[in-house]
């Protein structure tokens, strides 16, 4: 009986264990409502080094989508019939209703039992999903594809909300948003542009037909730079194995056709035979006959010259071009060559063929000073057309007529379109004059061999004529390398244009004659991190006027990014060497008060500040992300995507004021600002404040009068949180106060002080 009056108790804790292990049960049953972008999100930090798996992984979702691609043909028309490949299983690719970003998902329910009702959804429908996030596959690679587990254990099936509808449309892309290149044959995969499409309806148009690498990926599409993205054989309608699976007969196309859309999902690529690696391409399904529209491949037109290279008012001007069928099954019908004069209407006239494949005509006489643009047009007898430059809104042929082959610097460098090609290249000019503001010890040649691989860049030598746009030029060749900084020099040779940039080849010594010595540059050009915005195209006429010019940021810009990848993307946000999956091109991208990146690059200068591009770091100065620089100045260079400044020594920088700003990279949706750690300190203490939207940010340190006696922080600051750190060795012990004060952007304020406490 003695032991009785613990009943109560053990029954007490009989139910609460009960209770609990039920409640903890219920926890994992709870399958929480989110979005797909939920799901998919990821950042650019990320994505640059090939993380990608969702950070939600493992988690019970539950969200709404659109069917874009069901795992039957059509059930609401009585089609049972196996659309997307998998005897045992069923594959359903979804998308968010808004149609965002980041807003695909494929949901795959691993047997075909039980009923769920998956496989009786049909396109356009709208559904309720639940299940586990996963990736597949899930180790070993970067790029698996992010996929939900779909619910077979609870009895759940799918709320269908609306039975029937349309695909959404589909997005407008390139091939660049998710292959750079030939992959894996030296091209790479743009993680973070192709990333945002994952799973996602999208459309290519104007393509090719290119030989692809496996089974699972028969054949590829190319743009006309060489830049592929590979089929991947999943929907029955384009598969040509099983033939029991097959949804109707179907020969893969011929390389060579042209393609004039494709449109399917984007999922990563198979790796059956091993012949991507660890790391897996995307790309495209298409699902439906609907498509894929192919053409034939139109002509190629090639080898475009004309004479004379510098035409004078008696001048007919004679373009060649050589045209050619890709496929040599058509002929040439029709190449035709149009010209207008000064903006007038166009004119055009037949190229007869005057040898094998050249076809050739003139361009009458015009007036001194007239401006001519000129192209192309070839058609073969599928009524299959090609012009030449191949996008002609953009940019077309041109030259202007000059009494002679003496020629400036702005009539060289002078473009009137976003081609950014000169009007004279491949023609030999004289009479180039202008002072050197950049010699060989400014700009050296390097070659470097890393962990990354190989990078390199020759050695330049630029001259300026005056200052303001055009006027500066690369002149190349081994006999420039006499000429010093301030000569001023009389140069001839053959304009060429090389990875985006207009150049003079100077053949001997005899085609330069120096001037003068010792002479002053030309004043340097102001310019804002906007007008030399990172994300401007190559030719963009704002940016391509100021290219090989001796140029300046002004006022006091901070480091927005320690390591610029290729385009526009951010590798990391410390000075880390360069490796094969954080590559580090000595590139840093800055801002000053407009809140635009530009690009600095450190490689080929004459200096001694790096990022750690090649992790040597003695003797040099290490920048780092947030650093304050007072200004910096070099000469505008183009390569591999980006427009950049290139410093040429020490002198080219103002003062470096190291801010000890660190980017936590965490996503915030309210202005904070946290109490300091440690507290109380000594000698430094962090101070980690959060703001949800773009915005000016000071943080001012107080003493306990109120005097101001430390600004950590005044400039433009991106949304996110931030940690401020502060070495107060050489101010005495106290309590001190931090105040930080936002200007959002979006017209929003915040103001909070704290204090802390300084102990010696």
């Amino acid at each position: 009986m003695k032991n009785l009056r613990y009943l109560p108790l053990v029954v007490i804790l009989i139910i609460i264990v009960y209770s609990l292990g039920f409640k903890i049960y219920e926890q994992v049953m709870t399958w929480h409502p989110v979005s797909i972008q939920y799901i998919q999100f990821k950042s650019d930090d990320s994505l640059i080094v090939g993380k990608d798996k969702s950070d939600r992984l493992g988690d019970s979702v539950e969200f709404v989508a659109r069917v874009v691609a069901p795992p039957r043909v059509s059930p609401a028309n009585n089609d049972f019939r196996t659309l997307l490949r998998g005897t045992t299983s069923w594959t359903c690719y979804l998308q968010d209703t808004a149609n965002g970003l980041f807003g695909g998902i494929t949901v795959r329910q691993g047997g075909r039992n039980p009923q769920t009702g998956l496989d009786l959804v049909d396109t356009g429908a709208i559904i309720k999903v639940r299940g586990i996030v996963q990736e597949f596959p899930a180790t070993g690679f970067l790029n698996p594809l992010t996929q939900v587990d779909h619910d077979t254990t609870s009895g759940y099936t799918i709320s269908v909300l609306q039975a029937s509808g349309t695909r959404p449309v589909p997005k407008l892309v390139n091939i660049t948003d998710f292959n750079i290149g030939d992959y894996p044959n030296g091209g790479y995969i743009n993680y973070v542009t192709g990333e945002k499409y994952e799973n996602m309806y999208v459309e290519f148009r104007n393509v090719y037909i290119a030989p692809g690498v496996s089974n699972r990926h028969p054949w590829s599409i190319v743009d006309d730079n060489g830049n592929k993205l590979y089929f991947r054989d999943f929907s029955n309608f384009y598969s040509t194995q099983p033939s029991g699976d097959t949804l109707r007969p179907w020969t893969n196309p011929a390389a060579g056709t042209f393609v004039n859309y494709i449109r399917g999902v984007i999922i990563s690529a198979n790796n059956t035979d091993a012949i991507f690696g660890t790391q897996l391409p995307y790309s495209i399904v298409p699902i439906y006959p609907s498509d894929l529209s192919l053409g034939n491949a139109p002509p190629q037109i090639s080898t475009v010259t004309r004479n004379p290279g510098v035409p004078t008012p008696s001048d007919s001007v004679q373009v060649n071009c050589s045209v050619s069928d890709p496929a040599m099954i058509l002929s040439i019908t029709e190449v035709r060559l149009f010209w207008k004069i000064n903006g007038s209407v166009f004119q055009s006239k037949v190229m007869p063929l005057t040898a094998g494949t050249i076809y050739a005509a003139k361009i009458p006489p015009t007036a001194l000073g007239n401006l001519i643009e000129y192209f192309i047009k070839a058609t073969d007898n599928n009524n299959a057309s090609k012009f030449y430059p191949a996008d002609t809104l953009k940019s077309k042929l041109f030259y202007k007529v000059f009494a002679n082959d003496s020629l400036s610097v702005q009539d060289v460098q002078w473009c009137p379109n976003n081609g950014g090609y000169s009007g004279f290249n491949g023609a030999f000019v004289r009479g180039i004059e202008g002072i050197v503001t950049a010699d060989t010890s400014d700009i050296h040649a390097f070659s470097f061999a890393g962990m990354g691989g190989t990078q390199s860049s020759p050695r330049r030598v630029i001259i300026q004529n005056a200052t303001g746009p055009w006027s500066g030029i690369w002149i190349y060749n081994n006999a420039t390398d006499i000429l010093h900084r301030g000569d001023r020099v009389r140069v001839k040779g053959t304009v060429e244009e090389t990875n985006g940039m207009t150049r003079i080849n100077v053949a001997t010594a005899s085609d330069i004659t120096l001037i003068s010595t010792g002479n002053t540059l030309p004043v340097v050009q102001n310019l804002t991190t906007l007008q030399l915005a990172n994300n401007k195209l190559d030719g963009d006429t704002t940016i391509e006027k100021w290219e090989s010019v001796f140029v300046r940021f002004n006022t006091s810009f901070w480091i927005s990014c320690i390591n610029a990848g290729t385009y526009s993307s951010c590798t990391s946000h410390q000075p880390l060497i360069d490796t094969s999956f954080r590559r580090n091109y000595g590139e840093i991208l800055v801002r000053d008060n407009s809140n635009i990146d530009a690009r600095i690059e450190l490689q080929d200068g004459g200096h001694t500040y790096t990022n750690n591009w090649d992790g040597v770091i003695t003797g040099k100065t290490l920048l780092t992300q947030n650093d304050s620089i007072s200004f910096a100045q070099g000469i505008l260079y183009y390569s591999f995507g980006n427009y950049k400044i290139v410093p040429r020594k020490n002198t080219d920088f103002g003062t470096v004021t190291p801010v000890g700003v660190k980017n936590n990279n965490e996503i915030v949706t309210s202005y904070s600002l946290s109490q300091n750690y440690p507290n109380p300190f000594n000698p430094v203490t962090n101070i980690k404040f959060a703001l949800p939207v773009n915005g000016t940010v000071k943080v001012i340190i107080y003493n306990i009068l109120g005097k101001e006696e430390v600004t950590l922080l005044d400039r433009i600051v991106s949304a996110g949180s931030y940690t401020a750190s502060w070495n107060a060795k050489n101010f005495a012990s106290g309590v001190y106060f931090y105040r930080i004060i936002v200007n959002g952007n979006d017209g929003s304020s915040f103001i909070e002080t704290k204090r802390m406490v300084l102990i010696k």
